[in-house]
């Protein structure tokens, strides 16, 4: 059983328990996050396993834009903490019912996380070569 609390970050606030942080304004609203940015709220978890857990709940959750269905507001889209929790205890129901599933699924989101951060540091490593490049010929 998930034992979750959602606040407004406030920077001045310290989190002694397990936490991540949850985007909740703009297209991205719902994106877990590490680290915190001026509009998000903060997940405490009880342990670092729920943490982990309600972490690529919330990463499959966004990954499926399942946050933009209850988005609201017309200039800056926004998400509310009632919506939010109620997507959450969805994706929770959703691993509780059918637990191989959702761990097959958190391991290949894993995996494809992973891969595409290898893929965004090649992408920057050939991209500082070509400028390397670039700067060799006109010297």
């Amino acid at each position: 059983m998930f034992s979750f609390q959602l606040k407004s970050f406030r920077p001045e606030n310290s989190i002694s328990e397990p936490h991540f942080f949850i985007l909740c304004k703009g297209l991205n609203s719902g994106k877990p996050l590490s680290e915190p940015c001026p509009n998000c709220f903060v997940c405490i978890c009880q342990s670092e396993q729920e943490k982990e857990s309600l972490y690529w709940i919330l990463f499959a959750l966004w990954q499926g834009r399942r946050f933009n269905q209850v988005l609201c507001g017309s200039v800056i889209p926004f998400i509310r903490k009632k919506e939010l929790s109620n997507l959450i205890h969805h994706g929770i129901n959703y691993a509780n019912h059918f637990p191989d599933k959702f761990r097959k699924n958190i391991l290949a989101l894993q995996l494809l996380q992973q891969k595409e951060q290898e893929y965004i540091k090649l992408t920057q490593s050939i991209k500082q070569l070509k400028i390397a490049i670039g700067h060799q010929m006109i010297r």
